[in-house]
């Protein structure tokens, strides 16, 4: 990170709005006597980046005197081929508010504020990879603190030089890499089980043959009886419209039959009323010759009748 230009208004001992260029110096020092605002400089970039500075009351670093009452750092810093910019403003007794901006190729601020100042900062450092602690250990010493890296436990100073060399980095690689050694094992372990499960199956490779032989000839039979019971079911079904058929015939028939009946019991009683007609004129015929000699008789008697 190479610092490029701050602006301060507000903030500790700058009561009015001062800005300071560092575009274009290699080496800048700064000095001044006690109670100049030289310190207030490294304390208006950590309070700008990290919210941390001198003390931990944000009210306390608003500037007494300023009829605003708010306190402003405006810090642009080069990172990498980009120009950053992050614009931090305490009102006293509010809430602080925390832009971050990025140049874009236009010449134009490109906002990269999130929705919270938190989640802002933690953009900053992920941006940075430097945190607060790491910055005051590795970028530049606070007064009076000279020997504060030395001071640190082992594991901090470890997690110093770590983030400073970007060795987190490597840990990530580190990490990806056992995740991916992971997944391979467990996808070598699944490979392991096939080549298992496909050797077994080469084992049994003679007696399924065996068994698919067995089942093909099993099939063949069953195909054969299936076929048959085919040519029965057509059959059957040839036979069931043959009997639909002379069942339809016997319909028909029966049909006849009965009007045929009704005409026998009519030609039956016909036959009984000519067979009584008969009877009776077999019993005239019977007197036919006694009809006859009373006729003649008649005829007799006529003509005696006549004579007289």
């Amino acid at each position: 990170m190479i610092p490029y230009k701050i602006r301060l208004s507000g903030f500790l001992s700058y009561q009015d709005p001062v800005e300071l260029d560092f575009s274009g110096l290699t080496l800048a020092c700064i000095s001044g006597s006690n109670g100049a605002g030289k310190s207030t400089i490294l304390d208006a970039i950590t309070w700008a980046l990290f919210g941390e500075a001198r003390t931990r009351d944000d009210d306390a670093l608003v500037n007494s005197s300023v009829q605003v009452k708010a306190a402003e750092v405006v810090f642009d810093f080069q990172y990498e081929t980009n120009l950053y910019r992050v614009q931090r403003t305490k009102p006293r007794g509010k809430t602080t508010v925390l832009e971050f901006y990025v140049l874009s190729p236009d010449g134009a601020w490109r906002a990269l504020t999130e929705k919270s100042v938190r989640e802002t900062e933690n953009r900053l450092k992920q941006i940075l990879r430097l945190d607060y602690e790491t910055f005051i250990n590795a970028s530049f010493f606070l007064q009076g603190k000279a020997d504060q890296f030395a001071q640190q436990q082992p594991a901090n100073r470890k997690k110093v030089l770590s983030s400073v060399l970007g060795l987190e980095v490597w840990e990530t690689y580190r990490a990806q890499a056992a995740e991916t050694r992971r997944t391979v094992e467990y996808e070598l372990r699944g490979v392991d089980a096939q080549l298992e499960e496909i050797n077994n199956e080469l084992d049994q490779e003679e007696s399924r043959k065996a068994r698919l032989a067995e089942i093909e000839r099993q099939l063949a039979e069953f195909s054969q009886v299936r076929k048959a019971k085919e040519e029965a079911l057509s059959a059957l079904q040839r036979l069931a419209s043959s009997l639909a058929e002379q069942k339809r015939l016997v319909d028909v028939l029966l049909g006849r039959l009965d009007e045929t009946r009704a005409r026998v019991r009519q030609a039956e009683s016909q036959r009984e009323n000519l067979a009584a007609e008969r009877s009776g004129i077999q019993t005239r015929l019977a007197r036919a010759a006694e009809v006859e000699a009373s006729y003649q008789r008649w005829l007799a008697d006529r003509d005696e009748l006549a004579r007289w």
